[in-house]
């Protein structure tokens, strides 16, 4: 007859099978989090997502971070940003394969990577710590945060250098916070077509038709 210790742990495993999508919870809150006080970056790390299931990465003793993610699979990698109680969306976008993205987590959200399909994807990241403080209170004052959407029924490979390189499915959006002075590109045979450079009128939560800085960008 197992004892309690074990009918507690085999009642906690069950409880998550009975899930329709399985939930794996990252707390990097040992070891890993005493090297982030102390260092900018920590080593890229590969993670597989199993078919249809969801990973989530916290660092609950950090004040925010950053993640670099790179998608090393065939498949679109779903990535946001939640808050910790409600789990409410602040940010999210699809990462191409073989695409990279950089997202920042505010302080008290954490980060959720999403496998939609029935094949195992990879994904590397590398975490840049968040601190509090003056300088950081200086680049949030200088980024903003809004919405690519496309209208249309092609798929639009859209260029932000340095951050992300994502591609926009027909009738989809995409959630960006971009610092002010950031140029958005859409990908050319040639060259590459400036659509937009990130700057003070664009108001927070603004939905941006990309069709239409296409129009404007092709008629300069």
């Amino acid at each position: 007859m197992p004892n309690k210790v074990e009918t507690a742990h085999y009642y906690k495993i069950m409880n998550i099978k009975k899930q329709p999508i399985l939930l794996f919870v990252i707390l990097l809150i040992c070891s890993i989090s005493l090297q982030a006080q102390t260092k900018k970056t920590l080593p890229k790390s590969t993670l597989i997502i199993p078919p249809k299931q969801v990973v989530r990465i916290d660092y609950p003793y950090m004040k925010g971070f950053t993640v670099k993610l790179w998608n090393k699979s065939k498949l679109e990698l779903g990535v946001s940003a939640r808050e910790h109680h409600t789990d409410s969306l602040s940010k999210g976008f699809g990462l191409n394969k073989g695409s990279f993205a950089t997202i920042q987590v505010a302080d008290k959200h954490y980060l959720q990577l999403e496998n939609r399909f029935i094949a195992p994807l990879k994904v590397e990241y590398t975490l840049f710590k968040t601190g509090p403080g003056k300088k950081k209170k200086t680049v949030v004052d200088r980024t903003v945060g809004f919405y690519l959407v496309n209208t249309t029924a092609q798929t639009l490979p859209i260029l932000i250098p340095g951050i992300m390189n994502p591609k926009l499915t027909p009738f989809s959006q995409s959630g960006v916070e971009l610092p002010w002075g950031q140029k958005i590109l859409l990908k050319t045979p040639g060259k590459d077509l400036l659509l937009l450079t990130v700057s003070d009128t664009i108001r927070k939560g603004a939905r941006i038709d990309v069709a239409d800085l296409i129009d404007v960008a092709l008629n300069q």
